[in-house]
């Protein structure tokens, strides 16, 4: 009986038809990603057996992209981090291997052995708090004391690239440009292609060929032998120079010393500064403990009276809005009769404009008003006869008007 496929992703049976029944996950794609995740594995083997570890780091992390499960290249990624002093790191991907894959697995043994020796744990804790300590201290421009603590952290493991990386900026800071070249050049012996090195090594003038003979240059047990931390610059043949110790000199006393005669104490005095101390003492508390209590009485007097004069002030507040209101009424009224009276003039302006119109007529006519007394008696004339017209015009006047016209 034929043993069916299973799906790389999720562990389910593949069907017939090539994909996966759970995920539906083509098994011919899963497949190229497995194969891709060994391409890289497989580039970055070469790359850990000529010691260009920041290059096998990088096809590593590139294979676990493709496949997770690729228990190999994490328990090598493990290995490189080991190797470059990132213990933490190192355990991170061990213990993931070991999760996906319990049984036959090389990760496991590596956790075994680092179990077996506390002391590698401590070692690992104590270098990654020297190293943190190192980095505040450079932060806070104390660099000897930075330098000393990377020692410390090289001295207990001779590959933690990090630590030669700080410490080569660090001398470079203090103007040793010949000792921060050989401490990075440590960093290449360790790591051939270390991208930050090299990045290091050409700000500081180096060239190709003269990296290379770098790497081939370090020694690693002179350098780490070195116990010098001093900020002098190097002389032409490579020789520190030395360090002067000064020496403080000794004081001697002088053989005639006169002392001070024996002078007795004067209780009486002591008595008055005691009692002048405790006068102060009372004051300072009568001030802390009486001034506050009469300063509170003082503030709720003021604000009584503040809220009496407030109440009042809002009061005559409302009497003067009354008032400005029943002004306001009194002013739209005698605006009303104002422009009644206006309307009344214009309208006697235009009945004297007519009757000053009808008088220019008269006098166009040759014809005068009649008195107001004339007229009076020939109206009643006026209403006994019928050959006067009206207005108290004849009617030959009115004959004469028509013929004239």
């Amino acid at each position: 009986m034929a043993v069916r496929k299973r799906c790389i992703y999720c562990g389910a049976p593949v069907s017939s038809s090539g994909y996966c029944t759970e995920c539906r996950m083509p098994d011919e794609f899963l497949r190229k990603a497995e194969n891709t995740s060994m391409y890289h594995y497989n580039l970055a083997l070469d790359k850990a057996r000529m010691r260009d570890l920041s290059g096998a780091i990088d096809s590593l992390k590139m294979s676990l992209r493709y496949n997770k499960k690729n228990i190999q290249a994490r328990s090598l990624l493990g290995l490189i981090y080991y190797e470059i002093g990132e213990m933490v790191q190192a355990l991170n991907h061990w213990v993931m291997s070991v999760n996906y894959q319990p049984k036959d697995n090389v990760s496991a043994f590596y956790l075994k052995e680092i179990r077996a020796d506390r002391k590698t744990l401590e070692n690992a804790n104590e270098l990654a708090k020297m190293f943190n300590t190192a980095l505040d201290y450079a932060a806070d421009r104390n660099f000897d004391l930075a330098v000393i603590q990377l020692r410390k952290c090289i001295s207990l493991n001779r590959h933690f690239i990090k630590g030669y990386l700080l410490l080569g900026l660090i001398e470079n800071e203090q103007g040793r440009t010949g000792r921060a070249k050989k401490t990075i050049s440590r960093v290449l012996a360790i790591d051939k292609n270390n991208p930050l090195a090299i990045h290091f090594l050409r700000e500081m003038g180096e060239s190709e060929g003269d990296i290379v003979k770098d790497i081939d240059a370090a020694v690693e047990d002179d350098f780490l032998e070195d116990d010098y931390y001093g900020i002098e610059k190097e002389t032409s043949d490579g020789k520190r120079p030395a360090r002067k110790i000064e020496v403080p000199e000794r004081r001697t006393a002088p053989k005639n010393t006169m002392t001070g005669r024996y002078k007795r104490i004067n209780r009486a005095r002591m008595s008055y500064i005691y009692i002048l101390v405790g006068v102060v003492i009372g004051i300072a508390a009568l001030y802390l403990l009486v001034v506050p209590v009469k300063d509170k009485k003082n503030n709720t007097e003021i604000s009584k009276i503040e809220a009496g004069y407030s109440e009042r002030l809002a009061s005559k507040n409302a009497e003067v809005s009354n008032l400005t209101q029943e002004n306001q009424t009194l002013q739209k009224t005698i605006d009303e009769y104002k422009k009644r009276e206006s309307e009344k003039d214009k309208k006697i302006s235009g009945l004297e404009e007519s009757v000053g119109k009808l008088k220019d007529q008269l006098e166009e006519a040759n014809l005068k008003l009649p008195d107001e007394k004339a007229t009076d008696t020939d109206a009643s004339k006026e209403s006994g006869s019928d050959t006067k017209g009206t207005n108290g015009i004849s009617d030959e006047d009115v004959d004469n008007m028509i013929t004239n016209e």
